[in-house]
């Protein structure tokens, strides 16, 4: 009777541990647990930089269009260059350039000017137009309003980069430039805005409006 009743209690006792195949079938399971929840999380991570940077580029695009067509509206003209290295010539109707300058005539006499204001897109490679960069933008004033010809009051070559920027990056879609002459009259803005980030989490979307001033 003494063994026997030893013998249930031996058997009836809690176990000392786990055995070596029931921890590696834990761990296993964990580590696929694990690598599901990091996953979720990446994408996750993901989206949500996505959809902050998709968000970004709307209200750039807003802000950018708003502005533009008030500056646009009360100019009494424009002129658009290839870029704001190059001003030699204005390009004509039909051509599209990276540079954009709204004129203000001088009310009293519409031989002067009082006021530049100028939108341009400066690209990473200067040898590609259709490479990104940021639009940048300046207000010139002048008191009293100027005879000089609005090639001689643009902000010189050298302050290429030191104006404000209006948009973080851009892309021209008219031959790789921003904005396209329209018969002369008014001011056809083609591009896309780009978010910085990682290729994988950069947010872009198109842009296409038209400005004209006032006359």
């Amino acid at each position: 009777m003494i063994l026997r009743s030893d013998r249930r209690r031996r058997s009836l006792s809690p176990r000392a541990g786990y055995t070596l195949v029931e921890m590696l079938t834990a761990m296993t399971v964990f580590g696929f647990a694990m690598t599901g929840a990091l996953g979720l999380l990446t994408r996750s991570t993901s989206l949500f930089h996505y959809d902050s940077g998709k968000l970004r580029v709307n209200n750039d695009i807003r802000s950018f269009t708003s502005e533009m067509s008030d500056n646009a509206t009360y100019s009494n003209h424009f002129l658009v260059y290839p870029s704001f290295a190059d001003r030699t010539s204005p390009v004509n109707d039909g051509l599209a350039g990276d540079f954009l300058v709204l004129v203000y005539r001088d009310p009293a006499d519409q031989t002067r000017i009082e006021r530049l204001v100028g939108y341009y897109r400066a690209p990473a490679d200067s040898l590609d137009p259709a490479s990104e960069g940021p639009v940048r933008k300046f207000d010139l004033r002048f008191n009293p309003s100027s005879t000089q010809a609005v090639a001689a009051l643009l902000p010189p070559v050298t302050a290429a980069n030191g104006h404000p920027e209006v948009v973080e990056l851009s892309r021209g879609l008219s031959n790789g430039r921003l904005f396209y002459n329209f018969l002369d009259r008014s001011i056809m803005v083609k591009g896309e805005i780009i978010h910085r980030g990682s290729l994988e989490r950069r947010a872009t979307n198109t842009y296409n409006f038209t400005v004209s001033p006032r006359g």
